[in-house]
């Protein structure tokens, strides 16, 4: 069932919104010319659900950049 899939994808350490997101980008991308949604989205599920995310996350930390200070215009 896709509510099954869903919570292995959530169990990998994603949240809602990028399970949400990954999915919509992962049926553009892999989504055949006269298949069904349906399957496409749970192939997606699937993979998310069984694939091991990486330690840093799926997005890993900005290094901070130094702020200049600003000088007044005038």
């Amino acid at each position: 069932m896709r509510s099954d899939q869903i919570h292995r994808a959530l169990a990998q350490g994603m949240n809602r919104f990028e399970v949400c997101q990954l999915v919509a980008k992962g049926v553009k991308a892999t989504h055949k010319t006269g298949a069904r949604f349906e399957d496409s989205i749970n192939d997606v599920l699937q993979y998310l659900g069984t694939h091991d995310t990486p330690r840093e996350g799926l997005h890993p930390a900005i290094p901070q950049v130094s702020v200049k200070s600003l000088k007044p215009a005038a």
